[in-house]
C-alpha cells in the first residue's frame, strides 16, 4: 500500500464546483469527503506544514506562526535558513516527532515535490530530505536532496520565473515532476505534492474574481493528471490518493494596524526585542505580543487598550505559574492546542467585519497587513479560514461522505497506522477509523460540546470546539459585546462580532 497527498493550498471545500473543479468534484463523488475537516490554529501555512508532517497542534511541533519571535528575534517562517536557528537539520526547530522521520526510520521513503515557500516545504518534509530521500523544491530543485533520481531530472527542466503570481507554470512543474520521477523510480510509500494555488492568487484577488476562478480551475487540471495516472494505474497498484487542504480563506473587509494603535497609546512596540521596545508584536489575522521579561503589568495594560476596539476578538494568553492565564479575562493557550514554550504572551484574533459593501460578502474579517481589501486572508478562528478540504480514495478507504469531526492533524496517523508503523508519542492527531474499509469500527461515539468561555463585565468570548473520541476539534469563535466600545461607529451593530 503506499499514499499520494496532494495539497491544494488554501482551497476552502465550498469552492468545489462541477464547472470549475470537475476532477475534484469527481474524485468526491467516487471516493470519501470529510465534510467536517479542519485546519489547525493558527490556521497558516506554516503552521499547517508542521501539523501535516507531525500530526500535532502547535502545542507539539513549536511552530506557532508563520512568524513568531525566539530569544527576542522575528523569525520568518518562510526562510529555512530562519527556522534552522531554532535548531539544526537533526533536530529541534520541530519539537515534534515528523512521519518522515518515522518512515526514515522504518527504512521507508517519502518523496516530496512542493511549490510553497522554502520554510514550508522544509517543515512539511521534514525528517524525510535530512534522510535522503527524494525532495524536489520547485524553486531550487537541488536545495533539498542529492538523491540520485533528482540530479538526474532537475537539469531537464529550466528556471522558473522568479515570484510568479499567479503561480500557474510553478503549479505545473509540481506535476511534471512527479511524472518525470516516475518514469525513473519506484513510487516510495508515502508522496506529499503540495501545490501553492489558489492560495496565491486568493491573496491577490480574493475568491470570487474572475482571475482567482481561473486559476482554480487550472489547479483542478493539474490534479486532474494525477487523477488521471490513478485511475489509470496507481489505483490497480494498491496507491490510496488524498486530496486535501491545510486551511481556507475568510475575505479581508476592514484594515486596521495594531502596531500604530498601541504606538499612539504610549506603548514602546516593535517587530523585535530591542533596547528601546518594551514588546515585540507579530500581526496578521492573529496578533502576537511578547513583553521584555514577561511583564504581566504591561500586558495588562496593552490587553485593556486593546480590549475596547471593535477589532479585537478572542484573546488567549499563556499560562501563570499558578496554571491559570497570565491575563484576566483571557482564555488559556491550551485552549486552542496552542501552549509551547515560543507562544507570545499574548495572543487575539481579529474580529470578523461587516463587508464595506453592504452584502458583498459574508466572510468580511478585520486584518493587519499588506493585503488589499477584498483579497483572501487566512490565519484566525473563523469557520471560513479553518474548514479544509479532505477527500480520501483508494482500496482503503470506505466511500461516501464522513461527517465526524476530522482535522489536519488526522492524516499521518491515519497514514502510519494504514502501513502498519507505530505512531509517536507527541502525535495529537488520532486513525480515522471511520473512514477505513476493512478496519473502521461500528461503535457510537457522541460529538461532544466542549467550547469554552471568558467574560468580563463588557464582552464575552467563546471558542467553539468539539470533543470526539478524546480529541478536540475547532470550529470557530465568537465575540459578544456586552457593552457597546468606545469607539464603534452609532451605526455599527455591536451586538455580536465574531473572532
Amino acid at each position: 500500500m503506499k499514499f499520494v497527498i496532494v495539497v491544494l493550498d488554501g482551497l476552502r471545500p465550498d469552492q468545489l464546483d462541477e464547472a470549475v473543479t470537475p476532477n475534484l468534484a469527481e474524485l468526491s463523488k467516487i471516493g470519501l469527503r470529510l465534510a467536517r475537516h479542519t485546519s489547525s490554529f493558527p490556521s497558516e501555512t506554516r503552521v499547517s506544514s508542521a501539523a501535516l508532517s507531525t500530526g500535532g497542534h502547535s502545542s507539539a511541533h513549536g511552530i506557532i506562526g508563520n512568524r513568531f519571535l525566539a530569544n527576542g528575534r522575528s523569525i520568518d517562517g518562510s526562510s529555512l535558513s530562519a527556522l534552522l536557528t531554532l535548531g539544526s537539520e537533526r533536530g529541534g526547530v520541530l519539537t515534534a516527532t515528523t512521519i518522515g522521520e518515522v518512515l526514515a526510520a522504518h527504512g521507508r521513503a517519502m518523496l516530496s515535490i512542493g511549490s510553497q515557500s522554502q520554510g514550508s516545504f522544509g517543515l512539511s518534509s521534514w525528517g524525510s530530505w535530512q534522510a535522503g530521500a527524494p525532495a524536489f523544491w520547485v524553486h531550487d530543485p537541488s536545495k533539498f536532496s542529492n538523491n540520485a533520481a533528482l540530479r538526474r531530472i532537475a537539469p531537464t527542466f529550466p528556471m522558473l520565473t522568479p515570484d510568479e503570481a499567479p503561480a500557474r507554470a510553478t503549479i505545473e512543474r509540481v506535476v511534471d515532476l512527479f511524472f518525470s520521477f516516475l518514469k525513473e523510480e519506484a513510487l516510495p510509500e508515502v508522496s506529499l505534492l503540495w501545490l501553492s494555488e489558489p492560495d496565491i492568487t486568493y491573496h491577490m484577488f480574493g475568491l470570487q474574481h474572475p482571475t482567482a476562478r481561473e486559476v482554480l480551475h487550472e489547479v483542478d487540471r493539474q490534479f486532474g493528471r494525477i487523477f488521471a495516472w490513478w485511475s489509470e494505474k496507481g489505483e490497480q497498484e494498491e496507491v490510496q490518493l488524498i486530496a486535501a487542504s491545510d486551511h481556507g480563506h475568510a475575505i479581508i473587509g476592514e484594515k486596521i494596524s495594531v502596531l500604530d494603535h498601541l504606538q499612539r497609546s504610549g506603548f514602546k512596540v516593535g517587530a523585535e526585542l530591542t533596547p528601546d521596545v518594551d514588546a515585540a508584536i507579530t500581526a496578521q489575522r492573529v496578533v502576537n505580543i511578547w513583553a521584555r521579561d514577561r511583564d504581566d503589568h504591561l500586558l495588562t495594560e496593552m490587553y485593556h487598550s486593546l480590549s475596547e476596539e471593535p477589532w479585537f476578538g478572542v484573546a488567549f494568553s499563556r499560562k501563570a505559574s499558578d496554571g491559570a492565564p497570565l491575563i484576566a479575562d483571557t482564555l488559556p493557550l491550551s485552549a486552542v492546542m496552542a501552549e509551547h514554550h515560543r507562544s507570545a504572551d499574548l495572543s487575539f484574533v481579529l474580529a470578523d467585519c461587516g463587508p464595506p459593501v453592504r452584502d458583498a460578502w459574508s466572510d468580511g474579517v478585520y486584518y493587519d497587513g499588506a493585503y488589499p481589501i477584498g483579497a483572501g486572508m487566512h490565519g484566525g478562528l473563523s469557520a471560513h479560514e479553518l474548514s479544509s478540504l479532505c477527500i480520501l480514495a483508494g482500496s482503503a478507504f470506505r466511500s461516501g461522505v464522513v461527517d465526524t469531526p476530522t482535522s489536519i492533524v488526522d492524516l499521518a496517523p491515519t497514514i502510519l497506522s494504514s502501513l502498519g508503523l507505530p505512531l509517536p508519542s507527541t502525535m495529537h492527531g488520532r486513525v480515522i477509523e471511520e473512514t477505513l474499509q476493512h478496519r473502521g469500527d461500528s461503535g457510537q461515539y457522541n460529538v461532544e460540546d466542549a467550547s469554552v468561555s471568558i467574560a468580563s463585565s463588557r464582552r464575552r468570548a467563546t471558542v467553539f470546539r468539539e470533543r470526539y473520541r478524546q480529541r478536540l476539534y475547532l470550529k470557530g469563535a465568537a465575540v459578544t459585546r456586552l457593552v457597546r466600545p468606545k469607539h464603534d461607529r452609532p451605526d455599527a451593530n455591536p451586538a455580536q462580532l465574531k473572532a
